[in-house]
């Protein structure tokens, strides 16, 4: 091996490859990562892949995500929850609730992990 010679093939590590070298001399200019791909987006002459790509990639800077909105669910709490029948039959009406449709899976996981606080309460 001659000296100085790496023994690998490809970039030297700790190098930038070709993007982000060309993010960084974007940003050095003046434009953002959202202005570009606007600007590629809106270009006519770019393919319709390459524009769709670039929209998909501005977009969440310009239309926020959506917060899904709370959920409220509504039930009949036994007088006493104090104890582990109580709970589990608590937590089989839930159950039912679910199979019924009545409560989603999701709100359901949720009042299950509320229960399953309030069990290790208990039996504190």
């Amino acid at each position: 091996m001659i000296a100085g010679e790496n023994s690998y093939k490809g970039r030297v590590p700790g190098s930038r490859n070709k993007r982000t070298l060309a993010l960084m001399t974007l940003a050095e200019e003046g434009e953002t990562p959202c202005a570009f791909a606007l600007r590629i987006m809106r270009d006519t002459e770019k393919p319709e892949d390459l524009r769709m790509h670039a929209a998909r990639l501005a977009a969440p800077y310009i239309h926020p995500k959506p917060q899904p909105e709370p959920t409220y669910v509504e039930l009949q709490l036994p007088e006493k929850l104090d104890d582990a029948q109580a709970l589990k039959t608590f937590h089989a009406t839930l159950l039912q609730s679910i199979a019924s449709g009545e409560t989603s899976l999701e709100d359901g996981r949720e009042l299950s992990a509320i229960l399953e606080t309030h069990r290790r309460l208990v039996e504190t």
